[in-house]
């Protein structure tokens, strides 16, 4: 009887996470400020309990919490900003140099086929292409979010998303413990004593690895960005940050980092040995990340396989876009913690040992 009781719950729970899963699936559009909104509650909430302890209001806390983090995105953005224009019209205005270095390169291969001139022709169409792109993503913004979202309703939806997003995060960061609370309190009381140390677990993974690790990629962002800086790299601010949050992927920093930043140095200083100032420059990272920043900071690793890592991203992104890359390694992480549970209770059940 007991064990037929077993096999309906775990029916019932399979079920359930899949009618979860066809249900964020179709609504994802309209969840997503949600997501984003816990995501910032989640990352807030420790900051907050902080200046509650030091007996200040909870609500007061959140309001001055709310302010100085919009304040301080509001103020990095005003600054990187400029300076990201600034180098995207530097790139764009030596293009013309850059596309005669790759000619030189492409010259003996042209030779080797048919009608050379027809396909130096298309190769300079498609670089002067590639060469504007960082000016054009730059300098309009407000035309490419015009021009991604699907008509006026859509950008409607997105406007209400800019209020929806700090509204929620107020009311989910006021009342984060509450909700908590009540959340537990559906658990039955024979399981609740489990399901608390699961979901503990669970909160110490992803407190150390998305926390950490989030701080992790934007130290390593400005690591990247000041050394490119140094040996003459165009685009170096724009380099260092995408190689440093693509680091949250293992081995991506380095794909969107150290490739184009070596390109575009030797392009611009023709010059192998700053080239090798670029190595350098990631070598330094990486080592300083592997011994000192991630030890110090995230502590203990995340315990998935990079391979189990690069899945989770790439089916986050097929799925749910933008959101499902920024949640995807969180929730492995969280069904890493559950699944190894599980494997624990089947192997100690049994059914395994008999």
């Amino acid at each position: 009887m007991t064990r037929e009781r077993n096999t309906q719950t775990i029916y019932f729970f399979i079920v359930g996470v899949l009618l979860a899963v066809i249900f964020f699936y179709f609504s994802r559009r309209v969840l997503t400020p949600f997501f984003i909104a816990f995501a910032l509650a989640y990352l807030l909430d420790p900051v907050t309990d902080r200046l509650e302890s030091l007996k200040i209001s909870r609500t007061f806390a959140v309001l001055v919490l709310m302010a100085g983090v919009f304040s301080l995105v509001t103020g990095i953005g005003l600054l990187i900003f400029p300076l990201l224009k600034l180098q995207a019209e530097h790139l764009v205005s030596n293009l013309p140099n850059y596309i005669a270095i790759m000619q030189e390169w492409m010259h003996p291969l042209l030779g080797v086929v048919g009608e050379p001139e027809k396909i130096q022709g298309i190769l300079n169409r498609e670089l002067l292409k590639i060469g504007e792109l960082p000016l054009k993503v730059i300098s309009s913004i407000t035309s490419i979010l015009w021009g991604s979202v699907a008509g006026l309703f859509s950008f409607i939806l997105f406007l209400a998303n800019l209020v929806i997003i700090p509204v929620v995060m107020f009311y989910l960061l006021r009342d984060y413990d509450l909700i908590n609370k009540k959340m537990l309190s559906f658990v039955p009381a024979r399981t609740r004593e489990q399901v608390l140390s699961l979901i503990k677990e669970i909160d110490g993974v992803l407190a150390d690895f998305v926390r950490g690790q989030l701080m992790v990629g934007l130290i390593m962002a400005g690591l990247y960005s000041i050394g490119l800086f140094f040996c003459g790299t165009p685009m170096s601010l724009f380099i260092g940050l995408l190689a440093g949050l693509a680091s949250l992927v293992p081995y991506l920093g380095l794909v969107f980092g150290f490739v184009p930043a070596a390109i575009l140095t030797f392009m611009q200083t023709q010059d192998w040995v700053l080239v090798f100032g670029v190595a350098g420059v990631f070598a330094v990272v990486q080592g300083l990340e592997g011994m000192i920043i991630t030890p110090r900071i995230v502590g203990e690793k995340i315990g998935l396989h990079p391979v189990a890592i690069i899945l989770a991203v790439l089916l986050g992104a097929e799925f749910f876009g933008l959101v499902g890359v920024i949640v995807s390694v969180p929730v492995a992480a969280a069904l890493n913690v559950i699944f190894t549970h599980g494997l624990n209770e089947y192997k100690a059940s049994s059914f395994y040992t008999s």
